[in-house]
């Protein structure tokens, strides 16, 4: 869920440009696209309102509150309609996450392009408590670090599946919402994905590139709000036996091909 003070203009972009189907109940706008969704709501521009995770099933979302709750996390309601027996934590930041079972069933999704909605990245300034409470209390791995030159964590990638990262945090001077990113599958969707912005009158803010944490084909746009908005391709599977990298805190490291985006 995207807070905006024009939530009418996000909603256009994301219905246009992302091609979601959009419904409104209780003041949330819903859209729904091709393995994606997001919520819209009235609030902060560039404020994130929460960001949504799946289990396959109730048994594993009911270990998981289990575990949860025996090392005193503080668990709280789902301010998520879309997802079944849902529960929120929020992290040290104060970004609320939810964690629920396969999306409730909606009816056909109008046909729209692949790009299913795969990570989340929000900044802080506060790296090891973000670290500790994302790898230790909720039990994402990490696949990748970035380090300065003082050996201090500059950015950190986790996952929850097989995929390289379906979370990770930045350091910057603020907290705050970095991007959030979709995943078009091959590099040919990646340039039919960039033909389509620019059939909007859409620049490319950064890229096409590819990172080197990932190893993914990207390229990024700013919706209205200004909110980054990541088109990916490729990303990286991790198999059992990866174990986690170090990367420099360089331009090279964010985008092997050209200028890298550091956040501070």
């Amino acid at each position: 869920m995207l807070h905006s003070e024009a939530p009418d203009g996000l909603v256009v972009f994301y219905g246009d440009v992302m091609k979601m189907d959009f419904t409104r109940k209780d003041g949330i706008q819903t859209g729904y696209g091709n393995e994606r969704c997001i919520m819209i709501s009235e609030g902060p521009n560039r404020k994130l309102g929460f960001g949504a995770f799946t289990y396959s099933t109730a048994a594993e979302l009911r270990a998981l509150h289990q575990r949860l709750r025996q090392a005193g996390v503080s668990l709280h309601e789902s301010p998520c309609p879309v997802l079944a027996d849902g529960f929120s934590v929020v992290d040290p930041d104060g970004n609320r996450l939810v964690f629920g079972v396969a999306p409730l069933p909606r009816g056909a999704v109008p046909e729209s392009p692949t790009a299913r909605l795969q990570h989340l990245v929000v900044a802080t300034d506060e790296m090891e408590p973000m670290l500790d409470f994302y790898a230790d209390t909720l039990g994402f791995e990490i696949s990748d670090r970035v380090v300065d030159e003082d050996g201090d964590l500059r950015a950190c990638f986790v996952h929850s599946d097989d995929e390289h990262h379906s979370f990770a945090f930045f350091k910057a001077p603020t907290k705050r919402l970095d991007h959030h990113s979709y995943e078009c599958g091959e590099w040919n969707l990646i340039r039919d994905w960039a033909d389509h912005m620019a059939g909007f009158d859409i620049p490319l803010k950064w890229g096409p590139g590819r990172h080197g944490p990932g190893n993914n084909l990207f390229f990024m746009v700013n919706d209205p709000d200004g909110n980054w908005v990541e088109l990916s391709a490729e990303l990286e599977t991790i198999t059992p036996e990866r174990q986690p990298g170090m990367w420099p805190h360089t331009e090279k490291s964010l985008n092997l091909w050209g200028p890298g985006m550091l956040r501070s």
